[in-house]
């Protein structure tokens, strides 16, 4: 009797573990779960001004195409470039340290080897880092393999890869020349009159690179400045358009909800807001006016609801808030920059960080990649304090001479460096303590190289 309800026990637990050991062998033996990081897309976009974009107020609809990228994403209010031509601010981005930090302030520079990069820390953590921009003068030691030139044809061979990829777009750089049918966009809601715009006369900005206003001598009536802004609009909405048809790719490869896609820019672009067009590389005379540095800085990521972000942010800050983003929680490379927003991936949940009161911090050469041997010497500084600015050129016109210029933003149009000298006298004093802090971080953490020619 006993043997009977024993052996009737066994039995029933035999049925037990039978059922346990089916339900629980996929545990035991599951097979490896796809790389579950995002993926990222980084576009910088040469000088584009932030005021341009639709979704940063602009009332011509400039770009439907990023407006839906920000509906999806963070979008960055107060974010400033730190200088006014593209490669120190490409090194500033990829490097997180201040132009005057990392040092490649004129052509044949390049970031010290030794200086560790937020890049070569994706690297280490998983990612593949690539760039079109990779080596060479100024753009080296980032920590990036060569891309390929088409961006179309990368995301195709390497959609499976967890990639890390940068591609640079050059859609609203002089010259000015869009198709016909993206003037057409919004030239019949304008007020310019076309009798009074003379293409002769704007030939050089339709057709150069570089248009220097000392040899051009272009002197414009309101309707020619009115068209040049406008061409400038239809530069940027060709541009969006590309944006599209690159956001259209990643859904169609099936990984558009694996990425992280972030748009900046490099600099901005004056449009006559102080006498000119361009910016230092084009003008060969350009200040760190807001035009010059307000960016925008949108980082589109799967599944958040949007966030405008409100606080003063520079370019150093992408890399360190790339990483919160990425889950990547090293602090093992030297940063000028902070992660601005703190990111709960679980529950698609991202917050703005309290990171204390901001200063932005920049420099620049007045002519970038276009100085000639004897203006390497001159140099532009711009501090941001809440909404005071300073902007500090250590030249006047050819001559070594201190010329300061105090504003209360947004307006740049009075110059109150007599008016509040006592502010002044602080922007001054905080300006030369960021420059001092910078250049001696710069010795500890290893001073450019320059570039060996073949």
């Amino acid at each position: 009797m006993f043997c009977r309800k024993f052996c009737k026990l066994i039995a029933h637990f035999k049925v037990i573990y039978f059922l346990v050991f089916i339900f629980t062998f996929p545990l035991f033996f599951k097979p490896a779960l796809p790389d579950d990081k995002f993926k990222v897309l980084f576009l910088t976009i040469d000088s584009l001004r932030a005021e341009n974009l639709s979704c940063y107020g602009n009332t011509r609809r400039t770009t439907p195409n990023i407006d839906k990228l920000a509906e999806e994403g963070i979008v960055f209010r107060k974010f400033y470039a730190v200088s006014g031509w593209t490669s120190p601010s490409l090194v500033s981005i990829f490097s997180s340290l201040f132009p005057t930090t990392h040092g490649v302030l004129v052509r044949g520079l390049v970031l010290n080897q030794n200086i560790k990069t937020p890049v070569e820390v994706l690297k280490e953590n998983g990612w593949k880092t690539y760039a079109e921009h990779w080596t060479g003068d100024t753009i080296g030691n980032l920590g990036f393999e060569f891309s390929g030139n088409n961006i179309f044809d990368f995301l195709k061979k390497h959609k499976d890869e967890t990639f890390f990829v940068w591609f640079h777009l050059r859609g609203p750089h002089l010259p000015y020349d869009p198709p016909e049918e993206y003037i057409n966009l919004f030239l019949p809601e304008s007020k310019i009159n076309l009798k009074n715009v003379s293409q002769e006369k704007l030939r050089p900005i339709l057709e150069k690179k570089i248009v220097y206003k000392e040899s051009e001598k272009i002197e414009l009536n309101e309707d020619e400045i009115e068209y040049v802004k406008l061409l400038y609009d239809a530069e940027v909405r060709r541009q969006d358009e590309e944006v599209g048809k690159i956001i259209n790719l990643l859904k169609e490869l099936g990984i558009y909800d694996k990425t992280v896609v972030v748009i900046t820019a490099d600099h901005g672009e004056e449009l006559f807001e102080h006498g000119w067009v361009g910016h230092a590389s084009t003008s060969r005379n350009s200040s760190l006016y807001e035009e010059i540095l307000k960016i925008p800085l949108i980082i589109r990521v799967p599944g958040i609801k949007r966030l405008d972000v409100d606080v003063l942010s520079s370019q150093v800050d992408i890399m360190p808030t790339l990483l919160e983003i990425l889950g990547v929680k090293t602090k093992d490379f030297n940063t000028d920059g902070v992660s601005l927003v703190s990111y709960e991936r679980k529950k698609n949940r991202v917050k703005v960080k309290d990171v204390g009161k901001r200063v932005v911090f920049a420099e620049s050469s007045p002519c970038g990649w276009q100085c000639k041997e004897n203006e390497k010497w001159k140099r532009v500084f711009a501090l941001i304090e809440d909404n005071y600015k300073i902007i500090y050129s250590n030249f006047l016109g050819d001559f070594p001479y201190d010329v300061f210029e105090l504003y209360r933003l947004p307006d740049e149009k009075e110059n109150l460096r007599e008016k509040e000298r006592e502010k002044l006298s602080y922007m001054i004093q905080k300006l030369f303590e960021k420059i001092s802090e910078s250049k001696a971080k710069a010795v500890k953490i290893g001073l450019p190289e320059r570039v060996i020619s073949n």
